[in-house]
């Protein structure tokens, strides 16, 4: 649980330096952008929080949370490589 919250904190920082950034070089990607943002936010806190208290079961939600902001990421990856292959 220990190693959970140390890893969960370090994602909770990257995604605040990532929010103070505005530059995406895709408008298109901006929702998946955002969702991804969210989900790792979230699934971020729950997991330090359930880690906190040494509940598996809430840590473990937040690190599904996470999962689904990785294929949000993904998708928005994705996107900003074609529209950058298109220009």
């Amino acid at each position: 649980m220990d190693i959970w919250d140390t890893a969960c904190q370090e994602l909770l920082a990257e995604v605040a330096k990532a929010k103070k950034s505005d530059t995406l070089p895709s408008e298109n990607a901006r929702g998946f952008w955002t969702e991804a943002l969210t989900a790792f936010e979230h699934g971020g806190n729950e997991c330090v929080a359930g880690a906190g208290k040494k509940d598996e079961a809430q840590a473990s939600a937040g690190i599904r949370e996470v999962q689904k902001g990785i294929s949000r990421l993904a998708a928005a990856v994705s996107m900003i490589k074609s529209d950058l292959e298109a220009k």
